[in-house]
């Protein structure tokens, strides 16, 4: 009698077995193996499997603070709450001015400032005095009177300015409601910086995916045992769990 392999195996059909017995193992054998899946076909599936069971691929969103935001993904768009700057700010050290005092400033007819009520000094990031418009640097002005540069009584300009010179005006780099970050957005050390600079100090992410790794198989056995022969050391885990993290999940 010629037994035939009926359940695909490994090793074809057991010697002895007819070629069409092996014809038959040999087809019901490449029929056990998975076809490639296109991936935008796969991530299809894989959200519709989602919604079947009332699961969403998002996942629920929670506030953390900024410090432990990184590489977390926003839940939803993120809008500025304060200007950046939100005051007007010296781009300078020098003297907080209006630009319109210094006209026709020149080598021949220089300009003289009283610091006070004309001009005061103010430091780079320092918030402008309401009637200034303009900064004139430190090095561009010749100090008149007693006292270092910062407390002269006077300062002497032989240049015109524009108007918002060395100035940062109010919102320059962002605006109170302008959008900041999208939804859907993995957050990097620079995003965390302007976010906090636009009033935050916690942002709304998408809850980290967990995933459960079980590998299989009577033949495992942990990393660091030894090894006898038929055992294999399972380190399959440690890599899937490794890519996992570095994808922002949790394993």
């Amino acid at each position: 009698m010629v037994w035939c392999a009926c359940r695909p195996r490994p090793t074809g059909c057991l010697p002895g077995s007819s070629s069409r017995c092996c014809s038959s193992s040999s087809r019901a054998m490449s029929s056990v193996y998975l076809h490639d899946v296109p991936l935008a076909e796969a991530r299809q599936r894989f959200l519709e499997a989602l919604e079947s069971v009332g699961r969403s691929a998002a996942g629920p969103a929670e506030p953390v603070p900024l410090a432990e935001a990184l590489g977390r993904v926003t839940a939803e768009p993120v809008w500025a709450r304060l200007s950046s700057p939100h005051y007007h700010a010296a781009a300078m050290d020098g003297y907080a001015l209006r630009a319109e005092a210094t006209a026709g400033a020149s080598d021949r007819t220089p300009v003289d400032l009283a610091v006070g009520s004309q001009a005061r000094y103010v430091d780079t990031g320092d918030a402008l005095p309401e009637w200034a418009d303009s900064v004139v640097p430190i090095e561009a002005i010749e100090p008149l009177g007693a006292g270092e540069r910062g407390s002269a009584q006077a300062i002497r300009l032989r240049a015109a300015l524009a108007p918002w010179s060395h100035v940062r005006p109010m919102g320059e780099d962002l605006v109170v409601s302008e959008l900041v970050l999208p939804a859907g957005h993995t957050l990097r050390p620079v995003d965390l910086g302007v976010l906090a600079g636009s009033g935050y100090a916690e942002v709304r992410v998408r809850r980290k995916p967990l995933v459960a790794i079980l590998p299989t198989g009577s033949e495992l056995v942990p990393p660091g045992s030894a090894a006898r022969p038929g055992e294999i050391v399972e380190y399959n885990s440690l890599v899937l769990a490794g890519q996992v993290q570095d994808w922002g999940g949790l394993a």
